[in-house]
């Protein structure tokens, strides 16, 4: 079992200590665990800073390896939060260019400068609001590529419940050349099942968008808890590989040092 999208203390939104983590991955019989710390740049609410401290994160990695890496392989990546503007895309370029890591999750928390968890969650036209998602990703990824996957494609169903069965419209052509690009550049996405503890009940991206990311010639992809507390880590992680089978998909994804490794899933 892998687990590739976890938060510790060294994320704004979290108070959990790194073995905690690890101890309990180790616990469920967890094989590989990778660290994504938030970083992001220019976060619209005050209050959540999300500056990562890379040296006491690196210090305490190692550190935790130091105990635990003959139990378990333990991995440091980062996810960097996204969004538009030639400001933000410029720190992205710059913060990736001068700290090692072996995986990057690049995400899209916000749009059009706004926090999503912070938006009105009535919306007119979710299909519209889809679209915009889709399309603000598309043109940070045109200009910033130093990532591995896309984390939870479709966040938005986590905070606009009106969004948790929506059926994509018009918007899944954006999508459509999201996935294009993604795919022409050597990227993939996350199977996040985190989404599962909120009220929207959804892993992210449903059903429908895995299965579309693979008709469209998608292979690469990760899973991941999204996990804040220890309890959560690796939660969910059958259910995963559950829709990863039935869309079609032979292989799930690690990465070390940015170099991806594709794992057979059993039948």
């Amino acid at each position: 079992m892998f687990d590739y999208h976890i938060h510790s203390e060294f994320s704004d939104d979290s108070s959990e200590k790194m073995s905690n983590i690890v101890e309990e991955a180790i616990r469920k019989g967890g094989k590989k665990l990778c660290f994504t710390e938030h970083k992001e740049f220019n976060y619209p609410d005050k209050n959540i800073k999300f500056n990562l401290d890379y040296q006491g994160y690196e210090k305490e990695f190692e550190r935790i390896k130091s105990i635990y890496g003959e139990q378990i392989e333990l991995y440091m990546g980062v996810e960097i939060g996204i969004q538009a503007g030639e400001k933000n895309i410029q720190e992205l370029i710059k913060y990736t260019n001068e700290h090692k890591f072996d995986f990057i999750l690049a995400s899209a928390h916000c749009l059009e400068g706004v926090g999503l968890y912070g938006m009105d969650p009535k919306v007119n036209n979710l299909d519209d609001l889809f679209s915009k998602y889709f399309r603000e990703m598309l043109n940070v990824f045109k200009e910033f590529n130093d990532y591995d996957v896309v984390g939870h494609i479709d966040l938005i169903r986590r905070y606009f419940l009106e969004a948790q069965t929506h059926e994509l419209g018009e918007s899944k052509e954006v999508l459509r050349e999201l996935f294009v690009h993604i795919i022409q550049e050597g990227k993939g996405i996350e199977i996040n099942t985190g989404g599962l503890f909120y009220d929207s009940a959804n892993i992210n991206p449903t059903l429908d968008i895995i299965k579309f990311y693979r008709e469209m010639g998608g292979t690469i992809v990760t899973i991941g808890s999204d996990s804040h507390i220890a309890e959560r880590i690796l939660s969910n992680y059958e259910k995963a590989m559950d829709y990863l089978r039935c869309t079609g998909f032979e292989y799930v994804t690690t990465f070390e040092k940015r170099k991806k490794t594709l794992h057979k899933i059993k039948k």
